[in-house]
């Protein structure tokens, strides 16, 4: 009856520890995918912080153009600012 009781007492051990290990392995789960979410959310901005990067150069040299040229603007553009 001794040995029974701790095998008893073994086996729930045994299931309790199998259930810590799966909740640690799910928790572990769960931080990787927010981590790939966190990841995906940097790429796109780095993205589109280079996309507008981009639009201020191509806009800067525009207007070292025009600046450079005044000339070459049409009077009558109908994109001109005032």
């Amino acid at each position: 009856m001794n040995a029974a009781l701790i095998s008893a007492i073994v086996s729930l051990l045994g299931g309790f520890m199998s259930a810590v290990v799966n909740f640690f392995n799910w928790l572990h789960e769960q931080q990787l995918v927010q981590s790939g979410i966190a990841q995906a959310q940097l790429q796109s901005l780095k993205d589109q912080a280079h996309e507008a990067q981009i639009a201020i150069a191509a806009r800067e040299a525009v207007r070292s153009d025009v600046a450079s040229k005044p000339d070459s603007v049409p009077v009558n553009d109908p994109f001109i600012r005032d």
